[in-house]
This record gives C-alpha cells, structure tokens and sequence, in this order.
C-alpha cells in the first residue's frame, strides 16, 4: 500500500457517520485528506482495503494501518469527553433510524433530490458509475435498509421517540454531555442527528443542497425543529463546528 503524506478519510459524503469522524478530525487539527466515494461504487475501493466490511468511514493511517468505523476513528483521535452510553445509543439506535427514515421517503420520490445528492461532490468517475447504476442500485438500497415507503410513518413515530429521549437528555445534563466543555459525546450528538436539522453550517449544507422534501417528510421536520434536542444540535453546529477542511 503506498502511505499518503497525511492521513486519508474514505467517507460517503452525506453519510452522518462519515460527518463524525470527518469532524472530529477537524476538530483535533489533524491534516487529512478526504476522498468521496459514490453508493455502489465505494465496495470497489474498499475492497481493496483489509478491512473485514465495506462500511465508510474508514480512516487510512499514514502507516498504512486502517480504523473503520466513525467510533474507532474517535478512539485514535483520543477526544476526550465521552459519554459511552449516550454514544452507543445514538450510534447504534438513534442514526440508523434517522437513516432509515429519511431514505424511506427520500428514495421513494423521484422528485426529491437524492441522486444528485448522493453523487454530486464525488469524484467524476464516482459520480457517471453510480449514476449510471441508479436503476440498480436505489432498490438495493431499499431493501438493504427497509427504507420502504409503506414503513415510514412507523419510522417517523421512532424517530420522534428517540428525541423525546434525547431532548430528556439534554435537559437533566445542560449545554454540555459530559461536564463543562464541549467533548466527543457532543459532537456525537450533533453530527448523527444532523439531518434532521436543516443545518446551514458547512460541510453539511453544501453536500445536502438540493433535497427536496417530500409531504410527509416535510411536516416530520417541521415539528422536529420545534424540538430541544434540534434546536441543541443547531446551536452545537453554529458555536463548534469550525473551520472545514478539504471542502
């Protein structure tokens, strides 16, 4: 493997996993570059890789040695703040319910948007495979993540949950998750509940631009900006997101 000068971030670019660990980098002032991979065509560039899945981020080490997984990535960079059950509950629970719901309406609608999304600020290549394989791969991704739009008015109900536990959260530990400054578990926080925040904050807004929200999915967010835990993550994103490298 030839090893880079700085560190390399495989991401799918609207992916909020991949805004974690792309952020947390930023945050920690590590120098890396960032290579956006297109759905569908990102498996044959991490199967290059010896990792055991195809799942993004993964984290190239200048030594050549890998981290896989927004929550490894964190480990390395040793941000401090943690609050592991917090953490383990949005990871685990929290975002992929929000992945699951968004998608169950957004690749529903053809109307909405995602394509260009999903393709837009990858590399050329990236961008004519995974178009070109559209018609494959959306139902692929449907069923990969039982984003059907018969499921999502159930999805919308969880998601709602997930916030009333959140907004819980919020509540009993104020400004910061684990003590008086802002830490992992913050930023955690804040970057898996992202797209249910109409952010305007980079890289987030520039990578999302362009989706169209369908009915359903539309009054979903409208209520949900009401919430503690949204307004929490906007105020997050506006004070400590910082300066975005690679854009």
């Amino acid at each position: 493997m030839i090893k880079s000068r700085r560190e390399l971030l495989l991401t799918l670019p609207p992916s909020h996993y991949c805004e974690r660990a792309r952020w947390a980098l930023d945050h920690c002032g590590i120098e890396y570059d960032e290579e956006r991979l297109a759905p569908g065509a990102h498996i044959l560039r991490v199967r290059r890789l010896p990792v055991a899945t195809t799942a993004l981020p993964v984290l190239v080490l200048r030594d050549g040695s890998i981290c896989q997984g927004s929550d490894l990535i964190l480990d390395w960079t040793e941000m401090s703040g943690g609050v592991p059950e917090i953490e383990q509950r949005l990871e685990e629970k929290t975002a992929p319910l929000i992945r699951q719901c968004l998608y169950a309406g957004l690749l529903s609608d053809p109307k909405s948007g995602i394509r260009d999304v999903l393709f837009r600020v990858t590399s050329r290549p990236q961008s004519v495979f995974g178009r070109l394989t559209w018609p494959i791969l959306r139902p692929m991704m449907v069923s990969g993540m039982n984003a059907r739009l018969e499921v999502l008015p159930d999805l919308i109900a969880q998601v709602d949950s997930e916030l009333d536990w959140f907004d819980q959260v919020i509540s009993e530990r104020g400004d910061y998750l684990s003590g008086e400054e802002f830490g992992r578990a913050d930023l955690t926080a804040a970057s898996l509940l992202a797209p249910i925040a109409n952010l305007q904050t980079e890289p987030v807004r520039s990578i999302s631009e362009g989706i169209r929200w369908p009915v359903s999915l539309a009054s979903a967010l409208k209520h949900w900006s009401k919430r503690s835990s949204v307004k929490w993550v906007q105020q997050v994103y506006a004070t400590k997101r910082g300066s975005v490298r690679n854009l």
